[in-house]
């Protein structure tokens, strides 16, 4: 393909980008350009004298793929290496982007196009997958108003740009003023309880910003070791209301924000002839409606309240009798659970860590998906990547098949949002004669980073997102559907967290831990002794933990169901109200968290919140299988491929979780996993 220089980088099709040679002045026009390309082959679609697959759906996919490709790496950039003019540019080219995506789905020529095909002899005469794809294709242009009245569509175009616009400075408001607070600390005495090494990465922070101290923000990796074992609760409390009030006034205020997405999308609702915003999302997922997923949170809620209401009052009396905390606040839970855990199963995250250096973990990754998934993983060399500290890997199935390539970007820096993510870059897949196009892929995290030459030590729960995350990538390589639009990133919402939450159960299963928890020192093993404890504290906290997704799940669906975003409408208080049965006391529900909850006001969670547990539940219930016949058996992960991973969205996800366990799932799989025994009455 001819393309101008300067935009190359952009506009190469190959499928390994040059990451370094993408500068922001070259953005808008190779977006443009891209952006004239797609409408060309589009009027050249819909200019077709005679309807055939190629010329028709198979045309669609193959105009918009080369567009999204191009739009997605500027995006990417935005959210691991931003700068002033990236995000400017990213600014001004979204809105032309967001334009001729939804005017895709409504466009008049191209819906009749697709009709047209609908009825043809060959259309029905296509094998499962094609068939499929024609009619959720048909059903998602439906859903987008694409047979609504010229000027409802034009208005719904509109919609749609506006909230791709006001999702973005959402977002923006939330980094910049993530990176806009700092804390410093010149008081040793109030670093009491920090790890020497959250100490000194405090210290190097403060040193290269050229202050005196030590330097806390809320970046995870400072923020949380602080709430976590800071023993300086003024501090604690300071660190808590910052994070719970990020973007909530001042210049990156995102109240006025909120307002006009939650009014957008309800507008947006109506206008395609729906009574919320829930219902548009939900309709054509697993859960099907939004009464289905607030009767499932509600449900889970209420059986998990016992254990929530024993487990609060165990903490507040331990509080209270062992910690000298006669009222227990929010910025002292997860204080006060680290030190009830230390005394109760003499277990310390801290001692933790240094078995859970990051190499290691990411070693066991590679070493667990090749015994169950058949799937080797080794540096790829000469892959050029946008940061010094980004690795690159290839990953070869045990058929020879080349999979694809895959980034790791897993440390935080300023340039980069916050939260771990996993991004499929390229869908590759089979091919009619033979061939396999390769997956690429990236994942992303704010791990702990590592100090100077130490190795960075992860905590439990950052294991955890390490085990997920590559979930979500090996559901993206592991996929094999011809379609491409048919495949991992098509899953329902609600399903696709089942492929990374059941990777999360091997971090706790002796044979999975025994993968990658050794010494970074000396390279034993982690003790059985110290195994033990830690299976023995896994439920600790886990019902508190769990309600805590359930509030937020709540008050996600309550916002796009129940709410009313009439001018003038608080948005805010409504979520505090809706959050306050779930807090510690229900005046602390009085936070800004929605505004920094970018989940659903910025990612693709809206309505869809409750899908972490839901799909939790199916992975609990999924697990059993591997649990039966032993966790690394190899019939076991290659029966999950075959069933689950390797097949996209090529059939229902009912279909794919009964074609592995042989039945419909079991209810009761998450509370007994995750909760055990009922606890005992007071």
């Amino acid at each position: 393909m001819d393309v101008p220089e300067p935009q190359a980088a952009l506009l190469d099709p190959a499928p390994l980008r040059r990451w370094s040679e993408v500068r922001a002045e070259d953005v808008v026009p190779a977006i443009d350009a891209a952006l004239q390309r797609a409408q060309r082959a589009l009027d050249e679609l819909v200019a077709m004298p005679e309807r055939t697959y190629a010329n028709t759906v198979q045309a669609l996919d193959d105009l918009l793929e080369p567009l999204d490709r191009a739009y997605g790496a500027v995006h990417h950039l935005t959210s691991v290496a931003t700068s002033p003019e990236l995000r400017a540019a990213h600014h001004e080219v979204q809105p032309r982007y967001q334009e001729f995506r939804s005017a895709i789905t409504t466009h008049p020529g191209l819906w009749a196009a697709l009709t047209e095909f609908a009825a043809t002899p060959e259309a029905a005469a296509l094998d499962p997958l094609r068939t499929r794809h024609v009619e959720k294709t048909l059903r998602a242009f439906r859903r987008a108003g694409a047979d609504l009245p010229p000027a409802e569509r034009a208005a719904v175009e509109a919609l749609r740009v506006e909230l791709a616009k006001l999702s973005t400075t959402f977002a923006d408001h939330v980094l910049d003023a993530t990176n806009a607070f700092e804390w410093i600390v010149r008081d040793p005495a109030e670093l009491a309880g920090l790890s020497p090494t959250v100490v000194e990465r405090a210290a190097a922070d403060a040193r290269a910003k050229g202050v005196d101290g030590w330097r806390f923000t809320l970046q995870a990796p400072s923020y949380l070791p602080f709430l976590t074992h800071g023993e300086h609760r003024a501090t604690r409390e300071a660190l808590w209301r910052a994070f719970m009030h990020r973007a909530d006034g001042g210049a990156h205020d995102n109240r006025p924000v909120v307002a006009e997405i939650l009014s957008k999308r309800r507008e947006l609702a109506h206008r395609l002839g729906y009574a919320t915003f829930a219902d548009v999302m939900l309709e054509d997922r697993m859960v099907g409606s939004a009464e289905r997923a607030r009767a499932f949170v509600d449900d889970l809620a209420a059986r998990s309240r016992p254990y929530v209401d024993a487990e609060l009052a165990d903490l507040t009396a331990f509080a209270r009798d062992r910690l000298g905390i006669d009222r227990l606040e929010p910025w002292d839970v997860r204080f006060a659970f680290e030190r009830m855990r230390r005394e109760r199963f003499g277990l310390d995250e801290e001692a933790l860590r240094a078995y859970l250096p990051f190499d290691r973990v990411e070693e066991g990754v590679f070493d667990l998906v090749r015994r169950l998934f058949g799937v080797s993983v080794a540096p790829a060399p000469d892959v050029d990547v946008w940061h010094p500290s980004v690795r690159a890997y290839a990953a070869t199935a045990d058929d020879g098949t080349e999979l694809g390539t895959f980034y790791t970007d897993w440390f935080p820096r300023e340039s980069k949002r916050g939260g771990a993510w996993m991004n499929g870059l390229v869908e590759g897949g089979p091919r009619p004669d033979g061939g396999f196009d390769p997956h690429v892929g990236v994942v992303v995290g704010n791990l702990t980073p590592p100090h100077g030459d130490a190795a960075a030590l992860l905590a439990p729960d950052e294991v955890r997102t390490v085990f997920h995350e590559y979930g979500h990538l090996f559901h993206h390589l592991l996929t094999r559907v011809e379609v491409r639009a048919r495949g991992a990133s098509a899953v329902p919402w609600d399903f696709i967290e089942v492929p990374s939450q059941i990777l999360e159960n091997w971090t706790w299963t002796p044979e999975g831990v025994a993968l990658y928890a050794r010494h970074h020192e000396t390279g034993r093993p982690m003790p059985d002794e110290l195994f033990e404890r830690m299976l023995a504290a896994r439920r600790f906290g886990e019902a508190w933990g769990q309600f805590g997704q359930l509030s937020y799940a709540t008050v996600d669906l309550a916002l796009h169901v129940e709410f009313d975003p009439e001018p003038g409408a608080d948005a805010v208080a409504f979520a505090q109200a809706t959050m306050a049965p779930f807090a510690l006391r229900p005046e602390h529900a009085r936070t800004g968290f929605l505004l920094g909850f970018s989940h659903i006001m910025a990612g693709g969670y809206a309505s869809g919140y409750y899908s972490y547990k839901w799909s939790e539940a199916l992975e609990a219930d999924a697990f059993s299988r591997f649990e039966e016949a032993g966790v690394f058996d190899e019939a076991t992960g290659r029966a999950f491929v075959a069933a689950i991973l390797g097949r996209g969205d090529a059939v229902d996800a009912e279909v794919m979780f009964r074609e592995f366990m042989g039945r419909d799932p079991d209810p009761e799989a998450l509370v007994r996993r995750n909760l055990g025994p009922a606890p005992a009455r007071a």
